[in-house]
């Protein structure tokens, strides 16, 4: 028999709202940022985000020109509230920022601007421990489907390694629908989060393609960890590392790229905007 899902899970689960678009997150991380506040992280999906991302020309004051600059907006997340720990009843909305974003991985990390510690963080699976999970595994799956207040689905591990658009994928029989994505699959044991629910699997049936809206393909936690790591947020998942010293690694990161396209330009390369 299934268990109830627990309190912590749902306090978890946010609904985010960007231009034009809903869809679900998960608080991945919430700890004091020696600035006597608390710094707040929650993952999602690009698609869920990415209409809040605009390229304009802006002057760049490296490169003494204008270049095409990225603009990120800012999104809602919304907390629901609870009585007698499973009744959801209302919403308080935080705005967030957009920290990093990739549309190949289609996942982003967004930081909220408040300096309350976060109800509850989710557990992350952990890193390197992926070949442990096993086919028929049960699994529940998190979100604010529809948009509304958190919705539960249950199911099990039915695939791994489906590989499309050269990107892996883990097929899983919980029900998902629009406004899951960005939400978070767990193991139903423990409550581990391992995927991010991303798209319904879709049967090709002559000239149609029909939703399978019992199967659906998630994001797994293998590539949350590459993505974690190549936007340099391992100190979600690692002590050994700190907010301070990885926000000094992009921003180095960033300037790099920047000497390199001046440098391209000098050599008569053509120019990257």
């Amino acid at each position: 028999m299934a268990k109830p899902v627990s309190i912590e899970t749902l306090l978890a689960c946010v609904r985010i709202r960007s231009d034009n678009i809903g869809g679900s997150g998960t608080v991945i991380y919430s700890r004091p940022n020696g600035d006597s506040g608390h710094s707040t992280y929650l993952l999602t999906n690009n698609h869920v985000i990415e209409n809040n991302v605009k390229i304009e020309k802006r002057w760049n004051t490296v490169l003494k020109r204008e270049t095409k600059a990225e603009i990120k907006g800012t999104v809602e997340a919304h907390f629901f509230n609870f009585r007698w720990e499973q009744r959801a009843v209302g919403a308080s909305a935080i705005q967030a920022d957009i920290m990093a974003y990739d549309k190949e991985e289609d996942l982003a990390l967004i930081k909220l601007r408040s300096d309350e510690l976060a109800k509850s963080v989710v557990t992350l699976y952990p890193k390197g421990k992926e070949r442990e999970l096993r086919v028929g595994t049960p699994v529940m799956a998190l979100g604010a489907a529809m948009g509304e207040p958190p919705v539960l689905t249950v199911g099990r591990l039915s695939q791994f390694g489906r590989e499309i658009e050269n990107r892996e994928f883990w097929l899983q029989t919980a029900p998902t629908i629009f406004g899951n994505s960005g939400g978070a699959v767990f193991l139903e044991d423990t409550e581990e989060f391992i995927g991010v629910p991303a798209r319904i699997a879709v049967a090709m049936m002559g000239f149609s393609a029909d939703a399978i809206t019992h199967l659906s393909y998630m994001i797994p936690i293998t590539r949350v960890y590459k993505f974690l790591d190549e936007q340099f947020f391992r100190f979600i998942y690692d002590s050994h590392f700190t907010e301070e010293s990885e926000a000094k690694l992009r921003k180095e990161k960033q300037h790099e790229e920047i000497l390199r396209i001046a440098a391209k330009e000098d050599k008569g390369g053509e120019p990257e905007e």
